[in-house]
């Protein structure tokens, strides 16, 4: 009789850690940009960010948080969605709290090293750096929504770096507080959450600063 073929493992890591802070990092993006402009008044650009996460990002991580122990959160996600749609900006912010207090849990299945934080942020600047280039092409706006998801990814990006300058080594704080710096002077890319027509700004910046940010991680104490 013919063995029938194995089933895989779901409790087996598909990414390695790095990529799973990194993908974590795009769903953090995305609802960091949606509750902004949630309170700017924006609501239907905010439900689209807010419910991209749901739509393309959260199911192939389910494997991920099973094989690191982390219970996930699609329920605060739906929950945060649902309070969107109500439109009502305290039950909003109050959901907003919960998801990302339930992401930063997943985030604590990983042992992040200082080398490993590094690499999330390169990843997500890299990413920022695509999506700018989508969204403003030849210094005119083409696609707001890519816009708006580099601001994401390059704020998650800098508030790695800022986490990791509080809880690294001496030697390694003066690195990330340079990264924090370099990222920081790309503020005006953004004059608004709300672009407008005409940017002269190009997506090269935010690729110099992947790499100017990868520099700075060879100096990491190993």
């Amino acid at each position: 009789m013919q063995e029938s073929p194995s089933l895989p493992d779901p409790a087996t890591a598909n990414l390695d850690d790095a990529e799973y802070l990194y993908r974590l990092g795009l769903i953090r993006g995305h609802l960091l940009v949606g509750n902004a402009l949630f309170e700017l008044g924006e609501r239907d650009a905010a439900r689209m960010h807010s419910k991209h996460p749901t739509d393309e990002l959260y199911a192939p991580m389910e494997v991920e948080f099973s094989a690191r122990g982390a219970s996930g959160f699609a329920a605060e996600l739906e929950a945060h969605a649902r309070a969107l749609d109500g439109a009502e900006a305290a039950t909003a912010a109050e959901r907003y709290a919960a998801l990302i207090a339930r992401i930063a849990a997943t985030e604590d299945a990983v042992e992040v090293s200082p080398e490993m934080g590094a690499r999330v942020i390169v990843k997500l600047l890299r990413e920022a750096g695509r999506e700018y280039a989508i969204g403003i092409v030849d210094g005119k706006l083409a696609n707001a929504h890519e816009y708006q998801d580099a601001y994401g990814f390059t704020q998650i990006a800098l508030a790695w770096a800022r986490r990791l300058g509080e809880t690294s080594s001496e030697a390694d704080k003066t690195v990330f507080e340079d990264m924090a710096d370099t990222m920081a002077s790309l503020a005006d890319m953004w004059p608004g959450l709300m672009p407008p027509p005409e940017l002269p700004q190009r997506a090269a910046r935010l690729y110099g600063a992947a790499a100017e940010v990868e520099i700075r991680a060879q100096a990491i104490d190993h």
